[in-house]
Formats: structure tokens, C-alpha cells, sequence
């Protein structure tokens, strides 16, 4: 993590808005893309994304070896797109029970290899919450 000022007090850690909450709701998929140190973002990758009671989770199909889940985790912030809505949001290992988090995953995007995929490992090890940060404009 040399050079990483990873999110530790989430100091600037809000609620989700609604009209975030129903954007999340109708996108089946979203883009996320790791913040880096001097605050741009890089690549975005698409991928899944379920709630677990309050709790918004993402799962790296390449599991601890996925570039945006190294990034994120390095600097704690990652920005996700969301249908064209953009949201800057801090990242966590998730402490959600990994089999809660595959049954949302299962009850969302159903049975296929894709789901499989995301509820094994290495994927099953990368479990991150997001939490949503700064100002709503």
C-alpha cells in the first residue's frame, strides 16, 4: 500500500439517496473503476452488484487478483457508473456472510455459469461493501 491514503474514518461517508437506491434497483450491472492516489480513476470494469439489507456489495470475478479490486482496496475509494449516474464511494471487506451474499447473487442474476463464478472462489473472497461519499449535487 506504499503511497495509498486508503479511506479509514470515512469521515465523508453519507446514506445512499433514493434516487441512487432505484438507479442501482433497475442497472443489473454497473461499472467500477479504483480511485488512485492522485484522485483519477482507472479503467472501469463491469460487473454485478446485490444488497443484502442495507448493504450494497461487489464481488471481482478474478477474485484478490482483479486490477480494480487491487486498486480500490489499495487507496479505499472507488467510482461506479450506474446507467450514466456517477458515485464516488469508499470500499471495505465485506463482513456480510459470504453465503447471504451468494443467495443475493443467486436471487438477482439466477443459476448461470456467470453466478457460479461469483459465488466460488476466487471470487467469493472478494467481496467489498460500497458506501457512497461526499455531497449529493
Amino acid at each position: 500500500m506504499t503511497g495509498a491514503v486508503p479511506v479509514r474514518d470515512h469521515a465523508s461517508v453519507r446514506t445512499w439517496e433514493p434516487a441512487e437506491r432505484r438507479a442501482l434497483d433497475r442497472s443489473p450491472l454497473i461499472r467500477i473503476a479504483a480511485s488512485r492516489t492522485d484522485g483519477s480513476v482507472g479503467r472501469f470494469a463491469t460487473i454485478g452488484h446485490v444488497r443484502v439489507g442495507d448493504a450494497e456489495l461487489v464481488r471481482s470475478l478474478r477474485g484478490l487478483d482483479g486490477a480494480w479490486y487491487r486498486g480500490a482496496l489499495r487507496t479505499g475509494r472507488a467510482e461506479i457508473d450506474v446507467g450514466g449516474l456517477r458515485i464516488g464511494v469508499a470500499v471495505t471487506p465485506a463482513s456480510e456472510p459470504p453465503g447471504d451474499v451468494d443467495a443475493a447473487f443467486r436471487a438477482r442474476y439466477g443459476e448461470d455459469a456467470g453466478v457460479r463464478a461469483m459465488t466460488r472462489p476466487p471470487a467469493r473472497e472478494s467481496t467489498l461493501l460500497l458506501r457512497p461519499l461526499g455531497a449529493v449535487d
